[in-house]
């Protein structure tokens, strides 16, 4: 029975990698077969470990379940939770097991095998994996007060349309972006996955169902579509500014290309390729990358909207607390940033959160940006 099992883990991890590696065999993609690799590693491990528990093998079933259902567009909405959402807590489980062991290894070295492996160090573990992804479910209204601003302007951001961000999924945003009754809506890229590069029409048609102007930049993950995405939007009455601008209503919008190398040489280039706004508009700058925010002109805009890096991926900004992995590491993760004395920038926590890494802690936002009351 145990060789058996072991088998079936074995037959699950070769299915996730390949449902990786079908989409490319980029640097990234390494990158993601290796954590997929290490999370089965792990249950793995544990199966020959402790044989007969079955939480091992539902973290294994998790951990292919991913890659299973994001590849299938037209999957049932069951699928999102009996798949996706277990898939969060198998692979943050892993990870976060996987660091303790790391801190346990000396332990069992010096005090012997059996006092390392005592059952009640997973709680932790278990916990963290359980209320995070609970947290990171979350789409909460966030709202912020910006002089100058000549009307209401909500932000999304990171919408990652596949099957586990699908037509009842977006349906719902979009009906709490109409309620706030905005005059302008921007979405700061990654509008698709590259499972959904080929069928996102359902994306397109949500985003149509939006009563004020959309504005959008692109994301990397928009990059390989980025001309059959932009005819589509142009069609559906929205914009996808690629360093070009649009005004309305008292609002300057320029949207600024995605580069992973020389961004900022390419920015600088972009931003020549605008029109000069006209007197008394409030200028903004759609830029997805967050890397950008500092190397903006301090004089050419008001405020500079990014998504990118989902908050920070591993975190908190619940209960008072903000904070992430990614921020330790000076990465604009999430919220307010000072680019000189005038300029600011805002870093969207984005609007998906199922995918690798798992994002842990950190729950989606809306964001609404209006004048001050008395203005």
């Amino acid at each position: 029975m145990l060789i058996a099992t072991v088998a079936l883990v074995g037959v699950l991890w070769a299915l996730a990698l390949r449902h990786v590696y079908a989409v490319g065999r980029t640097l990234n993609d390494h990158f993601v077969a290796a954590v997929v690799s290490g999370c089965m590693g792990f249950y793995a491990f544990h199966l020959l470990l402790c044989p007969g528990t079955w939480p091992w093998l539902a973290g294994a079933v998790g951990v292919w379940g991913l890659f299973f259902s994001i590849h299938r567009l037209r999957a049932p909405a069951w699928m999102r939770w009996v798949l996706g959402w277990p898939s969060q807590v198998a692979y943050a489980f892993a990870l976060w097991g996987g660091l303790l062991w790391i801190v346990r290894l000396p332990f069992a070295l010096f005090f012997g095998w059996d006092w390392a492996w005592a059952g009640w160090w997973l709680v932790g573990p278990l916990v963290l994996s359980s209320l995070g992804t609970m947290q990171a479910m979350r789409i909460r209204e966030t709202r912020h007060v910006v002089s100058g601003l000549p009307g209401r302007l909500v932000q999304l951001s990171d919408l990652h349309a596949s099957s586990l961000m699908n037509h009842d999924e977006l349906g719902p945003l979009v009906a709490r972006v109409n309620a706030m009754e905005p005059d302008v809506v921007v979405v700061t890229g990654d509008l698709v996955m590259p499972f959904s590069e080929a069928d996102h029409g359902y994306l397109i048609e949500q985003l149509a169902r939006i009563e004020a102007p959309v504005f959008c930049c692109p994301g990397n993950h928009d990059l390989p579509v980025l001309g059959v995405l932009t005819v589509g939007l142009r069609e559906a009455g929205i914009e996808m500014l690629v360093d070009s601008d649009r005004e309305l209503g008292g609002f300057y919008i320029a949207g600024a290309d995605f580069h992973w190398e020389d961004a900022r040489a390419r920015l600088e280039r972009g931003l020549l390729e605008l029109r000069p706004p006209s007197p008394d508009t409030f200028r903004v700058l759609l830029a997805h990358d967050p890397r950008l925010g500092p190397w903006v002109p301090v004089n050419a805009f008001d405020l500079v909207l990014s998504g990118h890096t989902h908050g920070g991926q591993v975190g908190s900004n619940m209960l008072g607390v903000r904070g992430s992995m990614l921020g330790l590491f000076g990465v604009r993760d999430q919220g307010w940033f000072p680019v000189g004395e005038r300029l600011r920038h805002y870093v969207h926590a984005g609007n998906w959160f199922i995918g690798l890494p798992p994002r842990m802690g950190i729950n989606g936002e809306i964001a609404v940006f209006e004048a001050p009351a008395d203005r």
